[in-house]
């Protein structure tokens, strides 16, 4: 414990022989390892109502350092949300930030309003997507129906599958470069966003 003050362990030793030669320490020798216990010679034993007094003082103590260390935790936990914050500056540059986006998108929307932007009307978008299901719709169903016959032809080729489609001439979603799962993805409705 005296390391972490600084008190090398020499000189600890050597001062603690020191009392013990004096008397005011007494030393207990265990092989190698040595303990310095206070002396107690001349002293009285406590009485009851002592010992009952000095027993309700460490409540009081060990109450009061209980409150010192929820303290300690308040202020600790306080600090770390201090430090956690953004300075003054750093707000100051990130208000600067926001303003410059805002007013960036706000001449984009001017731009949109002035006639910058063709208006669609919801009939015609909803045209489109009922087109569009129907094309997703037989792509799908093209694809199981390709898939049951060339699994029941398949069965007894040797080879990759892509070697032989290229082979026979027949082109598949990978070979020219369709994604089916995107497309798929295409009409699925936008999630709303978070504000």
């Amino acid at each position: 414990m005296l390391a972490t003050k600084g008190v090398k362990k020499a000189a600890a030793e050597k001062s603690l022989d020191a009392l013990a030669e004096k008397g005011k320490v007494v030393r207990k020798e265990f092989g190698k390892t040595k303990i310095y216990i206070p002396s107690q010679e001349g002293l009285s034993a406590a009485t009851p109502e002592e010992a009952a007094a000095a027993a309700e003082r460490l409540k009081q103590l060990q109450e009061l350092c209980r409150a010192e260390d929820e303290a300690v935790a308040a202020l600790k936990r306080e600090l770390s949300v201090a430090t956690a914050a953004l300075s003054v500056e750093q707000l100051q540059a990130k208000v600067a930030e926001l303003e410059a986006q805002q007013a960036q998108q706000a001449s984009k929307l001017a731009a949109l309003r002035d006639g910058g932007a063709r208006v669609v009307k919801a009939e015609d978008v909803a045209k489109v997507e009922k087109a569009y299901g129907a094309m997703l719709d037989k792509w799908a169903l093209y694809r199981r129906q390709f898939r049951s016959v060339w699994d029941a032809v398949s069965e007894g080729l040797d080879g990759k599958e892509e070697a032989l489609f290229e082979e026979m001439g027949v082109d598949s979603d990978k070979m020219v470069g369709a994604d089916f799962e995107g497309a798929k993805a295409l009409l699925q409705p936008p999630k709303k966003l978070r504000r």
